[in-house]
């Protein structure tokens, strides 16, 4: 299985999805009115991803912001990630947010009871 980059937009994340290390990184903005072409491939590749039952895997957020369609697809990244917490793998999250942005925080903190997947939550 490869690698999976997609280099940032001025309206989509910067992805890089490293199976052998076990790490998915997104960063940056999201707001494309076409989120769903845009999250497509990173869907079928963590289904590809999953798979292969993972031992670990490490996801770093660093989220900037992002609209309601993006929403919808970080949704269904966790579905997948919770699908793989439930089978006994190790899934973490680090998620990032801006010193003085509550709502990114508590964004996070939802995601984290939502899907029951233990965040670190990183100001800065």
């Amino acid at each position: 299985m490869d690698v999976l980059k997609i280099k940032p937009s001025p309206t989509s994340l910067e992805v890089s999805l490293d199976p052998s290390a076990g790490t998915l990184f997104f960063s940056g903005r999201s707001v494309s009115e076409h989120s769903i072409e845009f999250f497509k491939p990173i869907l079928d590749w963590l289904e590809t991803y999953v798979a292969s039952l993972p031992e670990k895997t490490e996801c770093v957020f660093k989220l900037e912001y992002f609209n309601s369609a993006a929403r919808k697809s970080l949704v269904e990244i966790f579905k997948i990630l919770h699908s793989v917490h439930k089978q006994g793998r190790l899934v973490t999250v680090a998620w990032h947010y801006d010193e003085g942005d509550e709502s990114m925080k508590e964004l996070g903190e939802e995601y984290e009871n939502m899907f029951n997947l233990k965040f670190r939550f990183i100001q800065g």
